[in-house]
């Protein structure tokens, strides 16, 4: 089938292929001045480990610090949702009819998965049930991202691949049922969307190639309007993530954060750092999570501070993060150990 051993590994994990490189970067601000609060960094950090036969964790969400969900595609069926409950992590051992590779939720009692095979599945506080199966002829489907923010208001996106052609995908649930988005024909598969709610627009990471990877953003008005803003070969210098902080969506692209004003890209933050991983979690300009090659770093709108580190050999490689008001969750693969680690921090 077209591509699609290359692109369910490349899209289970994203942002796996970034931790191959090491990039070389300067970490000046140049964001306005403001009445922002540079982020703690007191944090007292706790260490699980999960380790699940051919099977690796890769994302995670959570409505608290004692409700929070990881989920992995692969290996047994029964071993793919895993939660957290402030104690210890533990999965009920069923199996359901979905590799997840995707997680989202609002509440504790409004929780969704998507993956492999066009499948969706909801938590309402007490089981997960299968909620729909996104089909199309000739093709084989898959989720790699959801994110809402409503109930009635909900995104899954994805591929579907056949061994001809592959088209970017994009269901919308409102409320009721799920409907797939009439867009243009793109071939490219769509990794991750969210909305910048300052300004009413989507966004959305691309990724698609041959024997080159092509990374690409979109903007998208949530109806049928999707336009490409950025588009490159793949390279240290120009793989671009979107991410958001509070209600604003902004762009890791290369060694920089930067802001999209309709027209072009501005840098706000230049890192300089020469581990930094080309990813970001934050809830400010001056509260930002880097993702280092070794390690956890922080950005407080002044200078970049380690959280913790461990050995570049050592084969760890952070992929997720939840954020909550003083406790956070990075989700890492521990690959020399085929282990899952998460790593907990929480404010003194």
């Amino acid at each position: 089938m077209f591509l699609i051993n290359h692109y369910k590994k490349v899209l289970t994990g994203f942002l796996f292929f970034i931790s191959l490189f090491i990039i070389s970067i300067s970490c000046d601000s140049t964001e306005p001045t403001d009445e922002l609060k540079p982020g703690r960094r007191d944090y007292t950090w706790t260490v699980d480990t999960v380790k699940i036969p051919f099977k690796k964790l890769t994302r995670i969400w959570g409505s608290s610090p004692t409700d929070v969900w990881a989920i992995g595609s692969g290996g047994g069926l029964d071993q793919a949702i895993w939660h957290y409950d402030g104690i210890s992590w533990k999965t009920d051992n069923i199996s359901r009819g979905i590799g997840p590779d995707c997680v989202f939720g609002f509440s504790a009692s409004d929780v969704w998965i998507a993956g492999g095979e066009g499948k969706i599945w909801h938590f309402d506080g007490i089981e997960w049930t299968f909620n729909h199966e996104f089909k199309k002829n000739g093709y084989v489907i898959s989720f790699s991202d959801l994110w809402g923010e409503a109930y009635d208001n909900i995104y899954a996106v994805g591929y579907a691949d056949s061994s001809e052609i592959r088209k970017a995908i994009i269901l919308h649930f409102n409320g009721n049922q799920w409907i797939e988005k009439k867009i243009p024909n793109i071939n490219t598969g769509l990794v991750r969307i969210r909305k910048d709610q300052s300004i009413g627009k989507y966004y959305l990471d691309g990724l698609g190639g041959s024997s080159t990877i092509i990374v690409s953003l979109f903007k998208y008005d949530g109806n049928s309007s999707l336009t490409k803003i950025y588009e490159s070969n793949y390279s240290i210098a120009t793989n671009s993530i979107t991410q958001k902080l509070l209600n604003e969506v902004y762009f890791v692209i290369g060694y920089k954060i930067n802001k999209y004003d309709g027209k072009h890209f501005n840098e706000i933050i230049n890192i300089n750092e020469p581990q930094f991983g080309s990813q970001i979690w934050g809830r400010t300009l001056k509260d930002i999570f880097l993702r280092m090659f070794d390690g956890l770093a922080h950005y407080n709108g002044e200078n970049v501070q380690y959280l913790f580190n461990y050995n570049t050999n050592s084969g760890i490689s952070i992929i997720d993060a939840v954020l909550f008001d003083n406790e956070i969750f990075f989700l890492a693969i521990d690959w020399n150990k085929d282990q899952n680690i998460i790593y907990r921090g929480k404010l003194n």
